[in-house]
């Protein structure tokens, strides 16, 4: 028998959709977003670049073709200085060329030879292509009194000339830090203020990583020059209100629909009709044994086998409701094997296998097919035959031939066979002759009410005639009252059965009332 399916409660199951949804749903939005300010690193890369490259050629343009012109010490003559300016005239990130000897500024292009020579100061970083770059340089054009960045090779010095905007970024949230590494030491770096992840001397172009509260990119140029964009995730979120509102709206839509979609799965899951059409379990199908007295002695001769199923919520389901769905799902041979083994399991458990009568109900179908017979073949040897009766249910039998000629296999071999709840559907009389029957169990809606003179009597008075002279055994079903058993015995009906003697209980308790003997 098959073991029951694992019930999830309806907030466990939509907890495990949520945290998938949240498994897919997190990680997309974040690569959209990342993808997002990729783009606005992008261009912050290429507006520093730009302004990168820019200085490098002017240093090329300018410094690097003086030092070509004048690789030796020379005066700070009318050449010179002509040279100066013509360069510094064409020089876009360069302004106020300059000739140095002996650790001083002594002529430039703006003010030709210096009256007094200006100090260099010690360089603050040296670049991987040996130029130095100083960052407080005293201005001679000023008298010293103004500073600027300045950058030297060889003799000769100039001054950076460009818009403090152009070398920062224009979205408050994006910031950046560039740095040089010589020899695999950083020996500059310079952007953002307040900005300096703990990584990025070690980072090689195109890594990505989260730290302190910012989402960093790095770029590198070639071997010697690296740039780290950092996103300040607070701040984004500050400055971006559409993309939050955005996001939330997008989060409420997901799970909204994850909710309202595992509602649905939930009750496509564990519905009554998939739960049964999954198959019949023993955590799920029970077994009562309603006791039958004979009513002559007032004996408990045996028992009705009652089947009780419980969902997965545990949830008793009535036995009309629970029986709808095993025949529109075609599993009655499947119920009926199960219901079988699971009376021969605890009859043998409680060692009463052969010791009592035990009814047990069958669909016409399992009968006609000879199921039922090949199921008590693989489970029981032939003596234990006559200690079981089959009870016929009386709805939707197509086949009379084929069910009398399994009725007749049924009595070879030893069962018993009789109509079940007799009156409520195959009541004629020639269908009773044709199947050859042991007995039949006039149906409780019959006996309630029964003792007293109405239709309902006259009907059981009437059954009872046929059933006497066919020479039938008669179960009356459904006996609640100590008036209804005063006049079943008057119509010398054989056995009793109903809630006056035991409502149906389990083998256990079956065992204690069958060894009492009375009922």
């Amino acid at each position: 028998m098959k073991k029951a399916p694992t019930c999830l409660k309806k907030y466990q199951l939509l907890f495990i959709l949520w945290v998938l949804a949240s498994l897919i749903l997190l990680p997309f939005s974040a690569f959209v977003l990342i993808n997002g300010w990729e783009d606005h690193k992008n261009t912050l890369v290429e507006q520093l670049d730009r302004l990168t490259d820019g200085f490098n050629n002017d240093i090329s343009a300018s410094i690097v073709e003086l030092e070509d012109l004048f690789p030796e010490d020379i005066s700070c003559n009318d050449g010179l200085i002509h040279n100066m300016k013509k360069l510094d005239y064409h020089a876009k990130y360069l302004t106020t060329i300059a000739y140095t000897r002996n650790g001083n500024i002594v002529c430039t292009s703006d003010s030709g030879l210096l009256a007094e020579p200006v100090p260099i100061l010690y360089p603050d970083w040296v670049t991987a292509e040996g130029v130095s770059v100083i960052l407080a340089q005293p201005i001679p054009l000023f008298d010293g009194k103004e500073t600027g960045i300045a950058v030297l090779e060889g003799d000769f010095l100039a001054f950076l000339d460009y818009q403090q905007v152009q070398s920062r970024s224009t979205i408050l949230w994006l910031k950046y830090i560039s740095f040089g590494i010589v020899d695999g030491k950083v020996s500059y770096s310079y952007g953002s203020n307040n900005f300096s992840p703990e990584q990025f001397v070690e980072l090689t172009s195109g890594q990505q990583w989260y730290e302190d509260g910012h989402w960093l990119y790095s770029e590198c140029r070639g071997s010697s020059e690296c740039k780290v964009i950092g996103v300040d995730l607070i701040a984004y979120f500050k400055s971006e209100p559409a993309a939050v509102i955005f996001l939330v709206f997008f989060f409420i839509l997901v799970y909204g629909l994850v909710t309202l979609l595992g509602g649905r799965l939930y009750t496509s899951m564990y519905s009554l009709p998939r739960q049964i059409y999954h198959g019949i379990n023993e955590q799920q199908l029970h077994l009562k044994y309603q006791p039958i007295v004979e009513l002559t002695s007032n004996t408990i001769i045996g028992s009705e086998v009652l089947c009780r199923w419980k969902a997965i919520d545990n949830q008793w389901i009535p036995t009309e409701k629970f029986i709808q769905y095993i025949e529109s799902n075609r599993q009655t041979r499947e119920l009926t094997e199960a219901v079988i083994r699971k009376c021969v399991a605890e009859l043998k458990q409680e060692n009463l296998l052969g010791r009592c009568r035990i009814s047990i109900n069958a669909f016409p179908d399992d009968i006609a097919s000879n199921h039922i017979l090949q199921v008590f073949n693989r489970l029981l040897p032939l003596k234990y035959y006559s200690m079981f009766t089959i009870e016929i249910t009386e709805q939707k039998i197509h086949d009379l031939p084929a069910l009398c000629k399994g009725v007749r296999h049924l009595r070879t071999v030893g069962f018993s066979v009789v109509i079940d709840d007799f009156g409520t559907g195959f009541s004629n009389f020639e269908g009773l002759r044709e199947l050859q029957i042991d007995g039949l169990k006039i149906d409780k809606s019959f006996i309630w009410e029964a003792e007293r003179e109405s239709i309902r009597q006259k009907l059981v008075e009437n059954i009872v005639s046929i059933a006497k002279l066919l020479e039938l055994k008669i179960v009356a079903e459904g006996v609640e009252t100590e008036e209804q058993l005063t006049y079943l015995s008057s119509l010398q009906v054989d056995y009793s059965q109903g809630y006056l003697h035991s409502s149906p209980v389990n083998m256990e308790r079956f065992k204690r009332l069958l060894l009492s003997k009375k009922a």
